[in-house]
């Protein structure tokens, strides 16, 4: 399974409509729940398919972002 965030794009708090629809549709679990993002786990066809119905609603796949060592290192023995 792969993760998944559905972001709502609209004025205003997500729909509690949509938000019921996303936790009861079948293969879609969900991971986390934000303000105006929900992340999910589900099979990529079956949470493409639930975001078409979803009108006011934006899905991207979860992306891992390697943050930078900046902690000082030493340079070579001279």
């Amino acid at each position: 399974m792969e993760r998944f965030i559905l972001r709502f794009d609209g004025e205003g708090d997500k729909p509690s409509g949509d938000v019921e629809r996303i936790r009861s549709s079948p293969n879609v679990k969900v991971v986390d729940d934000s303000s105006k993002m929900i992340l999910v786990e589900a099979p990529s066809d079956s949470v493409t398919k639930l975001a078409e119905t979803l009108p006011q609603w934006s899905l991207s796949r979860e992306r891992f972002v390697p943050v930078p060592d900046v902690r000082p290192q030493l340079r070579g023995s001279a």
